[in-house]
């Protein structure tokens, strides 16, 4: 049995709203671990779920879904 390959994603999701005299902005920032065959679809959703209730029905503005590993060059094992 082979153990899933999992990856850690940088989330960030601005949703707005319309309240009638106003506007509400709420932005999301987390960190969340995919597993293979994850989609950024997926990602969206569950973002979208985390922001609560109260955005529902909110105009995306912003949605952005990276590994939050940084690429660091190979170095050289000192031997």
């Amino acid at each position: 049995m082979t153990t899933p390959v999992t990856m850690e994603f940088l989330v960030v999701l601005t949703l707005a709203k319309s309240l009638g005299n106003g506007m509400r902005q709420s932005t999301l920032i987390r960190t969340v671990t995919a597993s293979a065959g994850s989609t950024r679809q997926g990602l969206l959703s569950w973002a979208l779920n985390e922001a609560g209730p109260d955005m529902a029905g909110s105009n995306i503005m912003f949605f952005s879904a990276e590994p939050n590993a940084l690429p660091f060059p190979e170095q050289e094992v000192a031997r």
